[in-house]
């Protein structure tokens, strides 16, 4: 697809910073587990805990690649339907796109990432307003505010957040509706950020 000109001119440039790449360092709070606190399930399951087609990259399917449909779990003492229905917990949906030979179970963001797997988050939006941030805006943390490796593009009626590392990682943030969920959607891929937007627009996961 063909992005308009003052959308490509943004995303040429962002300048690469280190921010991702502290987020998955050693000393963060979450060590970047992919499995952590998620459990693989098959994707008509997934659809039908979401009540709709379970967003996913078929334009990622490749022979060396594995697709892996994953739910947040939360409490092993109560089952995901209880916890989901008495808000307990959001809907947490996560899709890896994983080198073949790369276990799930034992899979880190940052390998994957390097080794040129991608991962999509679906997450179900708070329904609390007092409880919501700003999205895509919230990936920009305040000591990242000004360093120009963020930016909020629009692409067919979309706020879709943009953010590019050091080493290649771009993360891409947007908001969208389905059924009656609204869904917080993240990817991580080392794919170019006009690469990275133009996936995810011609893979139909903006609207």
């Amino acid at each position: 697809m063909a992005l308009p000109v003052s959308v490509a001119a943004a995303l040429a440039a962002l300048v690469p910073h280190d921010a991702l790449s502290n987020a998955f360092g050693g000393r963060s709070r979450d060590p970047g587990s992919l499995s952590w606190r998620h459990e693989l399930i098959d994707e008509p399951e997934a659809a039908r805990l979401l009540g709709a087609a379970v967003p996913v990259l078929p334009a990622l399917r490749a022979p060396e690649v594995v697709e892996r449909v994953s739910v947040h779990r939360g409490l092993r003492s109560e089952s995901l339907e209880s916890q989901l229905a008495a808000g307990f917990l959001l809907l947490h949906l996560r899709v890896t796109y994983l080198p073949v030979d790369q276990a799930w179970e034992q899979a880190l963001t940052w390998p994957v990432l390097r080794r040129g797997g991608s991962v999509l988050d679906v997450r179900e939006q708070d329904p609390d307003p007092q409880r919501r941030r700003p999205w895509p805006q919230r990936v920009a943390s305040s000591r990242d505010a000004g360093s120009g490796d963020y930016a909020v593009v629009t692409v067919e009626g979309v706020e879709v957040g943009v953010q590019v590392d050091t080493s290649g990682v771009v993360h891409l943030t947007w908001r969208v509706s389905r059924g009656s969920r609204v869904l917080l959607v993240g990817l991580l891929t080392r794919r170019g950020p006009r690469a990275a937007v133009e996936l995810v627009a011609e893979g139909g996961l903006l609207t």
